[in-house]
């Protein structure tokens, strides 16, 4: 297990390399797995991880969804721990947990193998009148401050989640190795808090909170989490404006990136031959374009034949867009294709169509609308002559092989 030495000393390295100190937040061993394979400094087990997996953002990681440190302790143990080879662990703990002592439940994190730990949930995401009823009933900021104490004093590696700069200042004297900035639930995606801190405002919120912590313990590492900083662009914009030297992330590591890669994925799957036309005619507008840059006129021909495919094509007309005598691109197209427009004009409405005729919905008249024939009776007379088989002969053998 990491020592808390040893962890600050790895921190170190980052920052002296000037590279961002990053931790990832997550609640699930496969999330583990791929942070510390993309260089995650740290990763931090909390349960807000686990309810995003769920679909329900990290606001219900507040609610009386379950006993938080009991998952912690499950998700950390059975699934995180075991994934995780060389990146230290840190433990999500719910401080205010009335069914725990705290002291003895900070040795059995350190038993389990977690080289730390960091206030998580925290009363101090509560505010108004909710937030004053805790306070007055005992279940306050205070415990979390208390928790970070002994854990250090028990040697483990603590991370501490502050608000306002007197929290910042409280958790570095009680000698938290990592002070974070906690700018709010992390905007962006489908299950975002909405009404966060705008970026200047996150700025000044955290820059407030480092000086508070330097003036008890300068050698606390200073980060950054949530808010407006969803994407490493932010975390860069925060870098610049303030002393921070990495940030943490959940939502913006796991939630965000996993939702838009599903969804595209599945659209792909769902809509690929859709989308591999639209790539194509893409591709053809651009070669389109390439060619008249280029005065390449028989290009130029091909390109625009080939993003036409499906409308009436005449060669004089081509040669007039291209202010060219027709005999003249004639024998330039002859000269470099090797045949006459019109036998290539052929050739490349069968090719496409066989394209279209191995798809699964792949019709006779479909192939035929899609490569400029209005008949599809005509266009099988000329399949046949150009393969040697109709349509739907050269479409069952295709099947069959």
């Amino acid at each position: 297990m990491h020592t808390p030495t040893q962890i600050r000393e790895k921190l170190l390295e980052a920052a002296a390399s000037q590279k961002p100190i990053v931790g990832a937040a997550i609640g699930c061993g496969l999330f583990a797995r791929y942070a510390e394979a993309g260089g995650a400094d740290l990763i931090l087990v909390l349960n807000a991880g686990r309810f995003r997996l769920m679909g329900c953002g990290s606001t219900a990681s507040l609610l009386p969804f379950g006993n938080s440190n009991r998952m912690v302790m499950d998700i950390g143990v059975q699934e995180v721990l075991r994934q995780v080879r060389h990146t230290p662990c840190l433990f999500g703990l719910c401080a205010t947990d009335p069914e725990i002592e705290l002291d003895s439940y900070l040795d059995e994190i350190k038993e389990a193998g977690f080289a730390g730990m960091t206030n998580f949930p925290t009363v101090g995401l509560i505010d108004g009148v909710y937030g004053e009823a805790l306070h007055e009933a005992g279940i306050s900021f205070d415990k979390e401050v208390e928790a970070v104490a002994q854990a250090v004093r028990k040697g483990l590696f603590a991370v501490a989640f502050v608000f306002s700069p007197e929290q910042a200042r409280r958790m570095a004297a009680a000698g938290a190795d990592v002070i974070c900035a906690h700018l709010g639930f992390t905007q962006g995606g489908g299950t975002a808090a909405k009404g966060s801190l705008s970026m200047e405002e996150g700025i000044a919120l955290s820059q407030s909170i480092f000086r508070a912590a330097a003036e008890a313990s300068p050698d606390a590492f200073k980060l950054v989490y949530g808010g407006p900083v969803s994407s490493p662009e932010d975390a860069d914009r925060i870098y610049r404006g303030t002393d921070a030297m990495g940030c943490i992330g959940g939502s913006s590591f796991e939630r965000i990136p996993t939702e838009t890669s599903i969804v595209r994925v599945t659209e792909l799957f769902k809509r690929y031959e859709e989308v591999k036309s639209e790539n194509k005619r893409l591709r053809q507008q651009l070669d389109l374009q390439a060619a008249i840059e280029q005065a390449d006129y028989v290009r130029y021909v091909t390109s625009y034949v080939s993003l036409h495919l499906q409308e009436p094509v005449s060669f004089d007309a081509l040669a007039k867009k291209l202010h060219l005598n027709r005999n003249y691109l004639s024998q330039l197209f002859t000269r470099k294709m090797g045949m006459s427009f019109s036998r290539w004009l052929i050739r490349h409405r069968i090719q496409t169509a066989k394209e279209w005729l191995r798809s699964e919905e792949g019709t006779i008249h479909g192939a035929a609308a899609r490569v400029g024939y209005a008949d599809a009776s005509y266009f099988s007379r000329v399949f046949k002559k150009e393969t040697g088989l109709t349509p739907s002969e050269w479409k069952e053998r295709q099947e069959r092989s």
